[in-house]
């Protein structure tokens, strides 16, 4: 079924549903056929800001907040369309500025290093799943060492926690049935060379890693999709891997590698280890809607300042 024929019948439900509450219609060459055309630039406008096309996005946010204003607010169809227009309206004061002005740092599609869906479960030590959203430095993981072979490990620090934030996902789904969710360029483990490959760079019949009782087996990749939501998270590990939705993937993003990552970020697993050994309980503060910590940020800054090449520019 076409998304067009989808939203019209999901705007023909909901009018005969409010029509039997009393509530009244638009003239019927204004709803729904008016209704659907709102709604669909307002997923259009939705799909171009988690690419992060913001200029598209302004002007598709535009017409969708005109449509609304003009020939649903009044309407049944009012009702049905203002949690999009609320929505675009909040992303377009905070990402739509003047031709020439930089992107505000208030904009939640700003390009910086994503990572995990928070709605995907992780693998624990002691055989349980847990919400990545939920997960908490000390927590004990599985992971996949650099031997291919799963592991327990413990989460280091949670690198960056954005609940709130939008971003575009690649759904990424093995033969199996298996399903993981990351951001464009967060590595995932393939078996080829002993690499680790951006997510949005994963093809149908590529090999990745699924976790089978208590090891590693290769599978294919059955399809590949992109998902809108809200909500990323992005936990460290000792291995800098990570075990989500039982598919062995990277903790790391934005970077031209997944080793280079590893290696960069060794003076906060060395730090971790040295403070343990004197007993610190949590040796890196933990906000859950605290942002990116400042310590990676910080050397997110240098590393953009003295080596730019190592990063990835477009974090989608």
């Amino acid at each position: 079924m076409s998304s067009q024929r989808y939203v019209f019948i999901c705007v023909l439900i909901s009018i005969i549903i409010q029509l039997s509450s009393g509530q009244v219609p638009c003239s019927l060459e204004e709803d729904p056929i008016q209704l659907a055309e709102c709604a669909q630039l307002d997923v259009q406008a939705i799909i171009q800001a988690a690419k992060g096309n913001l200029k598209l996005f302004c002007n598709l946010a535009e017409r969708y907040m005109e449509c609304f204003k003009t020939k649903t607010r009044n309407c049944i169809g009012g009702s049905i369309a203002e949690g999009g227009f609320t929505e675009l309206q909040n992303l377009a004061q905070w990402c739509c500025v003047n031709p020439g002005s930089p992107e505000p740092d208030e904009c939640p599609l700003s390009r910086n290093p994503k990572c995990f869906s928070g709605d995907d479960f992780v693998s624990m030590a002691n055989g349980e799943k847990k919400l990545l959203r939920e997960l908490r430095p000390g927590d004990r993981v599985l992971v996949m060492n650099s031997q291919k072979q799963v592991e327990e490990d413990e989460v280091i620090m949670i690198l960056d926690s954005q609940p709130n934030r939008p971003a575009l996902f690649y759904s990424i789904e093995t033969e199996t049935g298996h399903r993981v969710s990351l951001t464009g360029n967060h590595f995932i483990a393939v078996n080829h060379n002993n690499h680790f490959v951006p997510a949005n760079q994963i093809k149908t019949h590529d090999m990745v890693f699924i976790h089978s009782q208590g090891k590693l087996q290769s599978v294919s990749v059955r399809n590949v999709s992109e998902q809108y939501k809200v909500g990323y998270f992005t936990p460290m590990t000792s291995q800098g891997t990570l075990i989500v939705n039982d598919m062995a993937a990277s903790c790391y993003a934005s970077v031209v590698s997944h080793s280079l990552a590893h290696q960069v970020l060794a003076p906060l697993r060395w730090w971790y280890r040295f403070a343990k050994l004197f007993a610190v309980e949590q040796p890196f503060e933990y906000t859950p809607a605290g942002g990116i910590h400042w310590l990676p940020q910080a050397m997110l800054q240098i590393t953009e300042k003295y080596l730019p090449s190592v990063l990835v520019k477009d974090s989608l």
